[in-house]
Formats: structure tokens, sequence, C-alpha cells
């Protein structure tokens, strides 16, 4: 193949409009071919085949001396054409040269979601170089909620011990840990792979760990790492900690610390009295006690600002004066009696905001008194300055009738956040919904709508056992990136005997060690 390489404008239409200059498309295949107004080439270069280009305009190719430029098409009918043309050739351009494209789309689409499909395709295809989608999923926490879900640390080195590029890997993940700052939880996630490593024995990794704690935090997040090298180290960890924290307390007087960490130490070591071990060392270490003399003042002025509890009348009085809605604790632990005092407040109100303290309770409960109230609020145009709306429709999935069903799929028929009325079949499903709930999936990829939408499925087939659940719980298998609601998924399909051996196959190796469990012991 020749060396020589053109030139290339090519004029992007993504989020906005900017021009990009391509220099590595070799000129064998820089050939464009205009049909109807679209350019299309047949070829790229390997270091372009990552990039998500979505080409929404026509071509020209000029003098070979000059620059290829992509010009506006003049009718938003063309320009859409040129888009969905676009969108069908990019994957003939990205699997040029590659044989095992569709395998490594498969296993990248799975590592995001943080199902088993992807070590199962990586073991049985060995020739197959998957090191970079690895090092993707070590860089960056893709679970829905990073916070919430259990860590994908042993998902990501079980992939990267079946990969034959461990040590570029290894590298990268070095190299994430001492630059993350945009992140938390992938920090959190980079600690814990770390973690792993030095429990193989990677001195190098756990001296990684160290050096990273505490050193140029993320805002709001200098406790990253804290568990690792607890876990890691035990006491000697924890006196690092203290010693650390302490000349960080020294170059930023302002800052504070408080004592969760010594009482995490403590629950994992009851039969040690953690404290009085530091309050010694602090009488030797200038920085322990620094650090606890901080952790006391922080304690301190935690008690002296706490909230004094408010005495209530009676339930109304409650609900009326919390702000902004009823307490978590007291909405959980409603009497039959206080459920029905409320419904009957509610049903006499007039003021608008009062009325919305008291509907919220019912997202919560089944509202006890006739349910054309509550299905009447939710018919009613939304009104944006308060949430009565929002919280009637939430309502309905306690309530059963045949208005209140024909209501929700009228809703869904037209909606583009259907997970708003979805749940009202909660208490409303008959049979043969199933097909109604895997087109409504089908049709979104937006993660933020598909796990709405896993919350409330869940909560249907809950309601509803039936061996129906398959269609629609699968296709949220298959586009899921959270890991709680997955395992939710995965133990209904089991309990209505309908879980498929592909899925099954793939449960061993979930991001999720409870969702593996679940097979292990027979589930």
């Amino acid at each position: 193949m020749p060396n020589s390489k053109k030139k290339y404008w090519i004029y992007l239409k993504e989020i906005k409009t900017q021009y990009c200059v391509f220099t590595d498309v070799a000129t064998p295949y820089a050939q464009h071919f205009v049909h109807r107004g679209v350019a299309t080439w047949r070829g790229l270069s390997p270091s372009l085949r990552e990039r998500s280009v979505r080409f929404a305009h026509g071509a020209q190719l000029r003098e070979p001396t000059q620059f290829v430029r992509l010009r506006a098409l003049r009718k938003q009918r063309s320009c859409s054409h040129a888009l969905r043309c676009s969108r069908a050739t990019l994957p003939a351009i990205l699997r040029h040269n590659d044989d095992n494209y569709r395998d490594k789309k498969k296993i990248f689409d799975s590592l995001k979601r943080g199902t088993g499909e992807a070590y199962l395709i990586a073991k049985e295809n060995p020739s197959i170089d998957f090191s970079n989608y690895v090092i993707k999923g070590a860089l960056r926490n893709y679970a829905y909620d990073g916070q919430s879900e259990p860590s994908r640390a042993q998902y990501i080195f079980d992939l990267y011990s079946l990969s034959d590029k461990k040590d570029k890997i290894r590298k990268a993940i070095l190299n994430g840990l001492a630059a993350e700052q945009e992140d938390t939880w992938s920090l959190t996630h980079l600690f814990d792979l770390a973690k792993l490593f030095a429990q193989q024995g990677d001195q190098e990794m756990r001296q990684a760990i160290y050096d990273r704690f505490c050193n140029n935090p993320i805002e709001g997040s200098d406790w990253v790492g804290y568990s690792e090298i607890l876990e890691l180290d035990g006491l000697q960890g924890l006196l690092f900690i203290a010693k650390k924290f302490g000349k960080f307390i020294v170059q930023n007087p302002d800052d504070w610390q408080d004592d969760w960490i010594i009482r995490y130490f403590q629950e994992k070591n009851p039969d040690l009295d953690v404290n009085k071990v530091l309050e010694n060392l602090a009488k030797e270490n200038e920085h322990i006690h620094i650090y606890l003399e901080n952790v006391k003042r922080t304690k301190a002025c935690q008690e002296e600002h706490k909230p004094k509890p408010i005495k209530f009348k009676d339930i109304i009085d409650e609900v009326l004066n919390s702000n902004p809605y009823l307490s978590f604790r007291r909405r959980h632990d409603l009497t039959e009696s206080e459920i029905k005092t409320i419904a009957q407040r509610l049903v006499k109100e007039k003021d608008k905001k009062l009325k919305e303290k008291l509907l919220f309770v019912f997202t919560y409960y089944k509202f006890p008194l006739d349910s054309d109230f509550i299905l009447n609020l939710a018919l009613k145009k939304p009104d944006y300055k308060t949430r009565i709306n929002e919280f009637a429709v939430s309502s309905l999935k306690f309530l059963k009738s045949d208005k209140i069903r024909q209501f929700g799929l009228d809703k869904l028929d037209c909606s583009k956040k259907p997970y708003q009325f979805v749940e009202i079949l909660t208490s409303n499903y008959q049979t043969g919904d199933y097909k109604l709930l895997t087109n409504i999936v089908q049709k979104f990829k937006n993660e933020h709508i598909i796990e709405n939408l896993a919350r409330s499925y869940v909560d249907i087939f809950e309601a509803n056992k039936t061996k129906e659940c398959k269609e629609p719980l699968e296709a949220l298998y298959n586009k899921m990136n959270c890991g709680i609601h997955r395992n939710d998924i995965v133990r209904l399909l089991i309990e209505n005997n309908v879980i498929s051996d592909k899925m099954k196959n793939e449960i061993k190796f979930d991001s999720d060690i409870e969702t593996r469990d679940i097979i292990k012991n027979g589930r």
C-alpha cells in the first residue's frame, strides 16, 4: 500500500459545527462517491475507527493537492438524509480491515453495562486484542450510580487476567490513579482496582495507592482510598491516614475531618480500642495529634449545630409543617389510622401547597378513599408551580380500576417519558401487557430513561408474577448499566423460571458480586 497521505477537511455536525483535519487517510482509501448529495468513503486508518463521527454533509473531491471539504447541504431534508446514510455507513467504515469488530463492539457494550458477556467473548476469542476496552473500563466507572452500586474492580480485574496486554493495562491504571481529577467514583474504582493488584504482591501498585491518597484530592473527596489502605495494612494503614490528614490540615487550616474513618476501623476491629491507640501515638507524633484535635473540634461543632427535634400536635401538623415533605423515617412507618386521617384532610384541602404535602404521602401508600379523587388530580393540566399532578400520577400505581388503566395506556401511547406512567400497570397489569412493555424499552437508549423503566418494571413484576416478564426484562438487561436493578431483574427471571441459558452463563461473571452469587447459591 502506498505511504502517501492526503489532508482532508471534514465538516462535522455534532453538538456544534466545527472543522477537523484528518491527516492519516491513506490515498487508496480516500475515494469519495457522491450519491444523492451524500458523501461516503470506503476506508479510514485504524486510528480513526474509534471516533464517533456523524457525517451530515455532502462532499466534493477536489484536486489532489487541495483539501476535501464537505459542504453543507442546502435543504434540511437533504441534511437529514445525509445523517441517516452516514449512520448506516459508519459501521462499515469501522469494520474495514477488522474482522473482529463485531466481537469487540459486543465486549465494550457488555463492559459498559457490566454483564458477563464481555468475559465470555474474550475468553472464547483469545486472539482478539480488547485491551483498549479494559483500559476504558478501568479508567471510568460505567456504573449508573457509582456511589450506590457495588465495586466493579473485580469485574475489570477478571477481564485484565484474560488479556495478553497486561503490562499496557497495568500502566494505564497506574497513570489513571495518579491523574484522575474529574470523577470521584472513577477514582474510588481505580483505588479498588489497584488494591487487587497490591493483594497479588504488586508493590508498585501498593505504593501508588499511598502516593495518591489525599494528594491533590478531588474537592470534597479527600477520603477516597482510605478503605483500600485499611484493608491492605490495617492499623499501620490507619496511622498513615492520620499522619497524612495531619499534614494536610497544617497546609489547609480551614479543613475539617470527622471521626467516621476511625469509627469504620473500630467496627472492623472490635477487639481493639482504636481511639486509645491513636491518643497514645498522638503524644509522640505531631501530625496524628493535629488530626485528632481537628476531629474533636468537628464533632463538637456538629453537636452544637445538631437540629433539635420538633414536637408536632398530630400527624396532620407533622405532614403540613415538615420541610419540604414528611421525613424519610416517618413516611415509612405510618399507621393505618394516620394514613386515613391524611387522606380525609387531603380531600378537603384547598391550598395547593398544603395539598401537595398531603398528596406526597400517597406516593408511598395506597390512598384509602375513592380512587377517582386521585385520578381526577392526575387528569388535570399540570401546574408547574406545584407537584400535585406528578404526585397524583405516581399515587395511581397503588390503585386499580378500568379508568386508571386506560389513563395509563393513553399516556404511554404519546409520552416521551414513559416511566412517569408505566408504573400505573403495577396494580393494573393484564395478560399481554408484556408486548407494550417490551416495545417501550426498545424505543429508548437514554440511560436515565432505561434506569427509571427498570425500577418500574421490577415493581410491576414483583406485584404480578408471570412468565410474561421474560421479554421486557431481557430487553432491559441488554440496555441497562445499573447493577442493582440488574440483580432484581435476574432474580425475577429465576423466580418465574424463564431465565435463559445464555444469561445463566453470563451471570457467573457479572460486575455485581451479589448477582454472581445468585447462581452460585443455586437460586
